[in-house]
């Protein structure tokens, strides 16, 4: 078994959840996976990652604070070690601050065009071969027709990858406020959760929907694809507006 210090990937767990891989690099890591009981520990406490940092305020990554300056009177010799440090810290801040960011933008939901043509009847589900985001199609995409729960004004598609650590999810979603014969707002914010075949439910994923216009939104769980019991998306009172039992 690997271990964190002579393991050659063991920076590559993060990376590889939030899909920072390059397509070559993901598939030498997923083959390692299958020998490396300790990556595979590492990715699944990262499963989650996703869903949290979609919670992050971009701004927090804006204006940091400087550093004090170094006291003058510092011995040459302490003066030169304390820059060392301080030159490493700036280095891994940037590294976590340009991933964060990264990750902020990975989590929140793309617009992809306006809303002309509806999709097709609950129910039904295609596969592809190639994963969201990564074109070197190493593992197969179901995508299925999440079923409208009454007469609700959004319809949705959810992919689902499996992966070493759990499943990975594309929600393609698209909101009409003209749908139903009420007076709705031009956007309303959503919850996507996930329920595993033990009655665990987690949240995985949030986004605002504009009237008209359809959006993609990624999300992950650490549940593997066939122990996921149900996949909902929700609003923000808790009501049901979209199931897929999967």
């Amino acid at each position: 078994m690997s271990t964190p210090t002579s393991c050659p990937h063991a920076h590559d767990d993060a990376a590889y959840v939030l899909g920072a891989l390059s397509p070559a690099e993901r598939l030498d890591f997923e083959r390692h996976l299958d020998t490396c009981d300790e990556c595979s520990r590492s990715v699944r406490s990262f499963a989650g990652m996703p869903g949290l940092l979609d919670l992050v305020d971009p701004a927090v990554l804006q204006d940091p604070p400087a550093d004090p300056p170094l006291p003058a009177t510092l011995l040459p010799s302490v003066t030169r070690a304390v820059e060392v440090r301080s030159r490493r810290r700036v280095l891994v801040v940037a590294g976590l601050a340009a991933a964060a960011a990264a990750v902020v933008a990975l989590a929140v939901p793309a617009v992809l065009e306006s809303a002309d043509t509806p999709v097709s009847g609950p129910g039904t589900s295609t596969s592809s071969p190639q994963s969201p985001g990564s074109p070197d199609g190493g593992n197969t995409v179901e995508t299925h027709e999440m079923a409208p729960l009454g007469h609700v004004p959004v319809e949705a598609s959810l992919g689902l990858e499996r992966v070493a650590w759990g499943t990975r999810m594309l929600l393609t979603c698209t909101y009409d406020k003209d749908a139903v014969e009420v007076d709705l707002p031009e956007q309303v914010d959503y919850l996507l959760f996930v329920t595993a075949s033990d009655g665990r439910s987690e949240q995985v994923g949030s986004w605002t929907s504009l009237s008209g216009a359809t959006m993609e939104v990624p999300a992950a769980t650490s549940v593997a694809r066939d122990d996921i019991a149900s996949v909902e998306v929700r609003t923000t009172s808790g009501r049901v507006v979209l199931r897929l039992d999967a």
